[in-house]
């Protein structure tokens, strides 16, 4: 009988599910937040691609993630950022083809980022288009002289009109025109 009594909490804990306080959802798009090392918040929002990467490391494919942010009262800073579970070959920058619905395709420069497993660009213009639009496409080529690859990544946006909204509204800054 007492072993009973010990496993219905337990039966309890893997039924119930836990909640996230710091986290919503709108739509396929998880909106978030966290402090960077300066004190300053920073709000986000990610959402996984629709079409898989081969991996690199013979794992099995990947969605990479597209998150935009804002930092609390800055109004100039927001940022894109592109996340991969393998290493990206180069540094310093990567030049990505940007094709957002049916406007022709735009070369954009992206920074890579920490352990090469992301590429990032600052611009509000980018967030201003976006708000609006249902598709976004990345394309780009990796690789070295001898071994040219190239890669994409599809994103469905849905409602990134309300994304946009609640990050703004949640940073404190007027929405990017």
């Amino acid at each position: 009988m007492k072993r009973r009594l010990r496993l219905i909490p337990l039966l309890l804990l893997a039924i119930i599910p836990a909640s996230n306080a710091a986290a919503q959802d709108i739509g396929a798009w998880a909106i978030g937040s966290a402090t960077t090392s300066n004190d300053t918040v920073r709000h986000t929002a990610s959402l996984y691609s629709s079409t898989l990467i081969t991996s690199g490391n013979l794992g099995p494919d990947y969605a990479p993630l597209y998150t935009i942010s804002c930092q609390t009262g800055d109004a100039a800073h927001w940022t894109q950022r592109l996340q991969f579970e393998d290493t990206i070959a180069g540094g310093g920058q990567i030049e990505l083809v940007a094709s957002v619905d049916k406007k022709p395709p735009r070369e954009e420069l992206w920074r890579v980022g920490t352990k090469s497993r992301n590429l990032t660009r600052d611009n509000t213009p980018d967030i201003a288009e976006l708000r609006t639009a249902k598709t976004l496409k990345l394309s780009w080529n990796w690789g070295w002289s001898w071994l040219w690859l190239s890669d994409e990544a599809q994103f469905d946006l849905g409602d990134i009109e309300a994304v946009v909204y609640t990050l703004s509204k949640n940073c404190g800054i007027a929405e990017p025109q």
